[in-house]
């Protein structure tokens, strides 16, 4: 069997209308306009961002992820809309199902997770939930996937995304990838776009 590592926002939950909601609340707070969605989203999928200066106006900020210091905003949020894609219950089953060892590799708060796993009634599925937080690098840096890997029951290991960051991610560790596209047209050999393509690629690596 294989390990299989999921990323969270985009790819187990739809959560881009909270994140959205979010920053514009955060940014009302500011006194600043608020973003369209669009360029947000672009914006939190695209790495190498200046995340706060985009976001905030804030020219001093020490966390790799856009979510540190206003974590209340986005648990407000995510406690009001975050749901999870149409099909992940299938895919974590059928994982638990072939004794995949199960993790999570996001770039969200690490003190975040539980509750918002728990409130999606998935937190049971995982063997282990890494997120950022002092000392633990946030995608695409490689580094979570390689503790996931070297913590993790067996020796091959396929990471799931769905950003340009994620990818990257997978490249750097150098873990074999799937792309998963909720609903949305199939472009390259490593993508997904529902419960039953994921499926089936999880199945090639673990034949593979």
């Amino acid at each position: 069997m294989i390990n299989v590592i999921f990323d969270m926002d985009g790819t187990l939950i739809d959560s881009a209308n909270a994140i959205v909601c979010a920053v514009n609340e955060i940014r009302a707070d500011l006194n600043l306009e608020p973003l369209k969605r669009e360029f947000i989203l672009d914006t939190i999928n695209t790495p190498g961002q200046n995340y706060a200066k985009i976001f905030y106006g804030v020219d001093t900020y020490s966390h790799t992820s856009f979510k540190e210091g206003y974590e209340k905003y986005f648990i407000k949020h995510y406690d009001q809309s975050v749901v999870l894609f149409d099909g992940v219950f299938e895919v974590l089953e059928f994982c638990k199902k072939n004794d995949c060892y199960l993790a999570i590799a996001t770039n969200a708060p690490q003190e975040s997770l539980v509750p918002i796993l728990k409130k999606q009634n998935i937190l049971s599925y995982f063997d282990k939930i890494l997120g950022v937080s002092y000392g633990i690098e946030a995608k695409p840096d490689p580094m979570m996937l390689r503790l996931i890997a070297d913590e993790a029951k067996y020796e091959k290991s396929i990471f799931i995304g769905d950003s340009l960051k994620d990818r990257l991610c997978a490249k750097n560790a150098k873990m074999d990838y799937i792309h998963i596209s909720w609903q949305k047209e199939i472009k390259n050999l490593d993508e997904a776009n529902d419960k039953t393509t994921l499926i089936d690629k999880i199945q090639t690596h673990m034949k593979g």
